[in-house]
């Protein structure tokens, strides 16, 4: 499957569940709430398969993140944490797009997966988050 017709593909999936999202950079990104939860993710094509970056809106200490990361990772069936450029914590997998037939379902199963570690995993990060240095 080619780049263009993946990216088609993830847009008629979050157009199936009702989500706004824009195209920017090679990238395709959009916003997710549950609950009282809100974060950004971006998607972009790979060769056979779609990556998914689920990022928290906050950034925690960095080395409470880092310890948390390696805890989660070894727990993870599928994907990562890790901190970006400004300590924000993101979560990344992949969704193989190799079977035409089958690209939909795997596609939905990866933003449910990744919704799913994002809210798991919330509360502890948050918990986490830098401390003003008066406190």
């Amino acid at each position: 499957m080619n780049e263009e017709t993946a990216m088609r593909l993830l847009e008629s999936v979050l157009e199936s569940r009702s989500a706004e999202w824009i195209r920017e950079g090679g990238y395709l990104r959009f916003r997710t709430r549950h609950g009282g939860t809100v974060w950004e993710t971006a998607c972009r094509p790979c060769r056979e398969g779609m990556l998914f970056y689920a990022r928290f809106p906050f950034a925690p200490d960095p080395e409470a993140a880092l310890r948390i990361c390696g805890e989660v990772n070894s727990q993870l069936v599928r994907g990562a944490l890790f901190l970006g450029a400004g300590d924000e914590v993101i979560y990344r997998c992949r969704a193989e797009l190799d079977d035409v037939y089958g690209a939909e379902d795997r596609l939905e199963a990866a933003l449910e997966y990744s919704a799913q570690v994002v809210t798991h995993y919330w509360g502890r990060l948050a918990a986490a988050e830098k401390r003003s240095q008066f406190h």
